[in-house]
C-alpha cells in the first residue's frame, strides 16, 4: 500500500476544483449517440456469431465487453477512431484447441460475411471491425482456463504463437470492489452485456481518475509521439492500486499520482529495468510486458507520469485562477466547459448571482467567495 501524501487544500478550493472536474469528465466521455451505436453494433455481432452459420455455435459461446466499456471509463479519442473490446469465449478448455487455428476460424468467418468482409483486420490477439465513421471493434477469441480456475481464460497470441492468458470478467469484479473502498457501488448487475452508459454524477471517484489519466495522457503523448504512450488497463490498474477512497476526486487524484510516481522511484530502487504490474485477477498475465522489449515507452510514461505530478501539483499549491493549468493539462474539454459556464454568465450577472470562486473560477454566489455586480452591458464590458 503506497501511503497516503500529506497535502493542505482549503475545502472551498478543493470543492471548486472537484467541481470543475466532475465537468471535464462529462465533456471527455463519448457521446450517448454514439454509446448507443457501438451497443447496438456489438448485439449485431452477437448475433451473428451465435447464429446458425457461426462455427462456434456448437461451444455455447459467450460474447461479453471488456475494457472501457464495461468498466464505465470511456474517453472521447482527441483524433481518429474510437474503440471497442470484446471477448468471444467458448465453453471448452483450451487443452486441445490450437489457438492459431481458433484466431484464424474467426477471421475467415468474418471475412466471408458480406458486410464484414472489408472491415475486417488480423490483430495478434484480437480481429479487428473496422466501421466507416472512425470506430473499431476488438474481438478477443478465447477458451476456458481450468487450470487457473474461476473466470480465467486463454487467449491466441499470434506473436508466440502460442495462447496468452487473461481474466476480463475478474478485472472488472476487481475494479469495482476498488471503486468501493469507501462508497456502496452504484454500478448494478444488469441483464444486458453492457451497461447502460453512466453519469458522471453516478460514477465513483476511481472511474473519474481513469478518465482524467487516460485524457492527460492524450493530450501529452499527442506532441511526442503517440504510439509510445502506455495503453488503458496500465493506467486503470495503478490508479486502482494507488487510490484509497478519497471522497473528493481532485483529493483523490493527488493521492494517485504521488502513489504513481513512487511505484516508479520504489521500482528503480530494486534495480528493475522497469515498473512491473499484473493482472491483479490473474498474475499470469504481465501488463507491461510491452516495456521489455521497447524501453522508450517505458521512458515515455515515466516521462509522463512525473510531468503530470508536477503541474497537478503546481494547481493545488497555487489555490488560485487555475484555468489556464487545467487547460494545459486537460486539453479543449477544459475550454469547453468554461464555454458552457461563460453562455450562463449574463443571466446570472444581472441576477446578482455570479461570483468568482476560490479556484478562479466564475460561478454563483452560493458557492462564491466573492460577488460580482450586476452589470447592465452599457458601454465596454
Amino acid at each position: 500500500m503506497v501511503a497516503a501524501p500529506a497535502f493542505s487544500v482549503s475545502k472551498g478550493f478543493s470543492e471548486d476544483l472537484d467541481n470543475l472536474l466532475f465537468e471535464v469528465c462529462e465533456e471527455i466521455q463519448i457521446t450517448p449517440a454514439r454509446y448507443d451505436l457501438a451497443v447496438g453494433r456489438y448485439k449485431t455481432l452477437n448475433r451473428l456469431l451465435e447464429g446458425s452459420e457461426s462455427p462456434f455455435r456448437y461451444f455455447r459461446p459467450e460474447i461479453y465487453p471488456q475494457g472501457s466499456m464495461a468498466l464505465g471509463t470511456t474517453v472521447a479519442p482527441l483524433r481518429g477512431p474510437h474503440d471497442l473490446d470484446f471477448v468471444l469465449q467458448l465453453s471448452r478448455d483450451y487443452r486441445g484447441v490450437d489457438p492459431m487455428a481458433l484466431i484464424r476460424s474467426l477471421y475467415e468467418f468474418l471475412r466471408q460475411h458480406g458486410t464484414y468482409r472489408p472491415m475486417i483486420t488480423l490483430k495478434n490477439r484480437c480481429v479487428r471491425i473496422e466501421y466507416a465513421d472512425d470506430f473499431f471493434m476488438d474481438v478477443l477469441p478465447a477458451c476456458l482456463n481450468s487450470e487457473a480456475g474461476g473466470t480465467c481464460i486463454k487467449v491466441p497470441d499470434c506473436a508466440a504463437r502460442g495462447w496468452g492468458d487473461s481474466n476480463p470478467r475478474g478485472y472488472i469484479e476487481y475494479f469495482q470492489k476498488k471503486s468501493r473502498m469507501i462508497f456502496v457501488s452504484k454500478m448494478l448487475d444488469r441483464a444486458d452485456p453492457i451497461p447502460d452508459q453512466q453519469a458522471v454524477a453516478d460514477k465513483e471517484i476511481l472511474q473519474l481518475l481513469v478518465q482524467l489519466s487516460k485524457r492527460r495522457r492524450d493530450v501529452y503523448h499527442s506532441s511526442t509521439d503517440p504510439k509510445l504512450a502506455p495503453i488503458s488497463i496500465v493506467l486503470t490498474t495503478l490508479a486502482a492500486e494507488t487510490y484509497r477512497g478519497e471522497r473528493s476526486v481532485s483529493q483523490a487524484l493527488t493521492s494517485m499520482l504521488a502513489g504513481i510516481v513512487e511505484l516508479i522511484d520504489r521500482s528503480r530502487r530494486s534495480g528493475e529495468k522497469h515498473l512491473h504490474l499484473h493482472n491483479p485477477s490473474n498474475v499470469a498475465e504481465d501488463l507491461t510486458e510491452r516495456w521489455d522489449s521497447n524501453p522508450a515507452a517505458y521512458d515515455a510514461f515515466e516521462r509522463g507520469v512525473r510531468d503530470f505530478h508536477r503541474r497537478w501539483s503546481q494547481v493545488v499549491e497555487r489555490q488560485g485562477n487555475v484555468k489556464e493549468d487545467l487547460k494545459t493539462l486537460f486539453g479543449e474539454p477544459v475550454a469547453a466547459v468554461l464555454r458552457k459556464r461563460s453562455e450562463q454568465r449574463h443571466e446570472s450577472r444581472i441576477d446578482g448571482k455570479l461570483g468568482v470562486s476560490k479556484a478562479g473560477l466564475i460561478t454563483s454566489v452560493a458557492g462564491a467567495a466573492a460577488s460580482l455586480k450586476p452589470h447592465t452591458f452599457y458601454g465596454d464590458e
